[in-house]
């Protein structure tokens, strides 16, 4: 049994991804925005899975600090963290800033999940086979990362804030897999899924939830995958990424970019400060 936190589990590919987790007798740390949100969540997986091994987590990912705060309660909560599944994520139809002063799709989808892996890599040291898994996404390929204008001032586009932020998903589980060679890194495509985040977007149907979690489940679980790192997976099977997501100049900037984005926060965790 391994002990899985998964971001954004209260609902669509989170939801489903936890309650299959659970399915299979790992011990689940089910993430919301806000407590109640995650308690609600534990209630539908007990429904489907009686006698499910839930905890919760919570935070408003687009408050960094809330990010902080959460990632250091958890590290002197849990024992060790097997696998950490970087889900939660956003499609922002309008312009948007985070509290920080990031743009919204930005902040949620790379940022926050940039700051809460490198938190909670002692708790990861702490696992035999620590694994992370980071869901991107298809549209990764559209990306294109343009560090004068990050926060999308010069006009915002929705999808390509979101694509931009897909690629961003796979260049830091790319980086992450070449800088931490004690865990493994990998990201996906979850599949095109009938989620709240596929209408706002796309205004189209998908797939259900519970195959958007396949691959998720996949890579967190299957000993088919163990020490497999730094790859790209779509439908449980590895695929070759977009060319920009493997651009090793590309993946450096964009890494030394979000440590500045996050200096306080990373500097306030190597001083060992609680004033998160």
């Amino acid at each position: 049994m391994n002990t899985i936190l998964v971001t954004g589990a209260t609902d669509g590919i989170g939801l489903a991804t936890v309650t299959e987790l659970a399915r299979l007798g790992h011990e689940v740390v089910v993430h919301g925005r806000n407590e109640d949100k995650a308690l609600h969540a534990c209630d539908a997986i007990r429904a489907v899975v009686p006698g499910a091994k839930l905890q919760t987590a919570y935070a408003d990912l687009s408050d960094l600090s809330a990010v902080a705060r959460m990632a250091h309660e958890l590290c002197a909560r849990l024992p060790q963290l097997d696998v950490l599944i970087n889900n939660a994520g956003v499609y922002k139809t309008e312009w948007e800033i985070s509290p920080d002063g990031f743009e919204m799709t930005l902040a949620v989808n790379h940022l926050a999940h940039f700051l809460l892996t490198h938190l909670l890599l002692p708790l990861l040291k702490k696992s035999a086979a620590p694994r992370v898994v980071t869901v991107s996404s298809m549209v990764h390929a559209s990306g294109r990362i343009v560090f004068d204008d990050m926060n999308g001032d010069r006009g915002y586009n929705a999808y390509h804030a979101y694509a931009n932020s897909k690629l961003a998903n796979a260049l830091f589980a790319n980086e992450l897999a070449r800088r931490e060679p004690w865990l493994t890194s990998n990201s996906l495509h979850p599949g095109v899924i009938g989620t709240k985040l596929l209408h706002a977007a796309f205004s189209m149907p998908g797939e259900a939830a519970a195959s958007g979690a396949r691959t998720s489940v996949y890579l967190a679980t299957s000993d088919e995958v163990a020490g497999v790192t730094g790859k790209y997976f779509d439908n449980c099977t590895e695929v070759a990424a977009a060319a920009q997501a493997l651009d090793r100049q590309l993946v450096r900037r964009l890494w030394v970019w979000s440590e500045e984005a996050l200096r306080d926060y990373l500097e306030a965790n190597r001083s060992g400060s609680a004033g998160l």
